[in-house]
């Protein structure tokens, strides 16, 4: 039996990054709307980021520090651990999986993703780093010397894995490639990177796979494709995300293959419902439809989002940046950065590089390497979309793989 039903001018299906700036977003323009948040996660909106980087490396940084306080900043309701199953345009109401029905004039989506895992029992020492609640129980079976196994080539596994040998861990990182990065960066900056963590002491496992793994004991056995074994007191996965677009796509709103189709203003295909984050399908102004699933694009979005829910009118125009830093490398791209490409370097200092990556003779993406030039600068560059001949003109490059 659905329970009484609610109603907030402003409604938000969602609990991350994307949702807490739509929050801030609303309130810069709407001081006394009323603002509802649904979300499934069990904690209040908090700095994702830092649960694979600085929580790890900076001892007077502390999990309580990445919390928003969203709800009680900006004077919203915010519901936990609940998980929207309906969405009715017509009736303009959500449904809940423990019963409840909300109403509203304007409704958000800003679901996020979802991490993958591997089939196995469920235990607290196999963990998809997604949440803040990951992170606490990651934080129980590391440290003090334990092994720790992490399965994953991308973002995650690679920063989980410097934060956790910065943490007094042993660590073993499994991956698919030759290298870590190696399908985004250039052999040599792939190779630089690799170095920083084999020096701190990480033992690489490449061109493997996690197939299974199982319970023995306090300890988590992990099998590998090639038959090799390795036994831990945990294991961390960090093997991508997935989107659900289905509660959209359920509801009527158009969907496609990148997402919940959006436009400009990002409202989705029925004009009182927006949507923000990793779920959207959007036209960036440099790279064409397209979705993004990075903080900065949930940020950014939600933030302008909001402000569009609240009577602004304006036009999204950012560009993703994907980022990363371990140990003392960072690195910023846009773009299609794939190492399959043709990829060219230019060189500012030690250490630090552009590198140009090239469809045919077109510029397609642009990676920074530890380097300090304006981002902006960079996203105007690849505006032009210059032919590998055009850009040497006026920059140095040299030719790498």
């Amino acid at each position: 039996m659905t329970k009484k039903t609610k109603k907030y001018k402003y409604l938000i299906v969602g609990g991350g990054m994307a949702a807490d700036q739509a929050v801030a977003g609303i309130r810069s323009v709407d001081k006394e709307g009323t603002i509802g948040i649904i979300s499934a996660d069990t904690d209040e909106p908090y700095a994702r980021p830092a649960l694979s980087k600085k929580l790890w490396v900076d001892p007077d940084f502390h999990d309580e520090d990445i919390d928003f306080h969203t709800a009680q900043k900006y004077d919203a309701w915010i519901k936990l651990a609940t998980k929207v199953t309906k969405v009715n345009p017509k009736k303009h109401t959500i449904e809940t999986d423990n019963g409840e029905e909300f109403e509203y004039d304007k409704l958000l989506l800003a679901t996020g993703s979802e991490a993958k895992t591997l089939k196995g029992e469920n235990s607290e020492r196999v963990i998809a780093l997604r949440s803040k609640q990951d992170y606490l129980k990651i934080r129980k079976f590391s440290g003090k010397g334990k092994h720790v196994i992490v399965v994953g080539n991308g973002y995650i596994g690679s920063e989980i894995a410097a934060g956790l040998i910065q943490s007094d861990t042993k660590v073993s990182l499994v991956i698919t490639g030759d290298r870590i990065f190696d399908k985004k960066f250039p052999i040599f900056l792939s190779e630089k990177y690799e170095e920083k963590y084999l020096k701190a002491g990480i033992k690489i496992y490449h061109n493997k796979k996690a197939s299974s793994y199982e319970l023995v004991g306090d300890e988590v056995k992990v099998q590998l494709n090639d038959g090799t074994v390795l036994q831990g007191a945990g294991l961390v996965l960090g093997i991508g995300a997935f989107t659900d677009y289905s509660l959209a796509s359920e509801a009527g709103l158009k969907v496609d293959e990148h997402g919940v189709v959006v436009n400009e203003q990002l409202q989705t295909s029925i004009s009182d419902i927006w949507a923000a984050g990793d779920i959207i399908s959007y036209p960036d102004q440099i790279l064409g439809r397209q979705s993004a699933g990075h903080v900065r694009h949930a940020i950014n979005s939600g933030l302008f989002v909001g402000k569009q829910m609240a009577g602004v009118t304006g036009t999204y125009n950012y560009t993703p940046v994907f980022y990363s830093w371990v140990f003392d490398i960072n690195w910023e791209a846009f773009g299609q950065v794939n190492s399959s490409l043709k990829m060219y370097a230019e060189t500012l200092e030690d250490d630090k590089y552009i590198v140009y990556y090239f469809d045919k003779q077109t510029l397609v993406g642009i990676l920074s390497w530890s380097s300090d030039v304006n981002l902006e600068h960079l996203k105007e560059i690849l505006k032009k979309r210059p032919t590998i001949e055009e850009l040497d003109r006026v920059i140095n490059l040299r030719a790498v793989e």
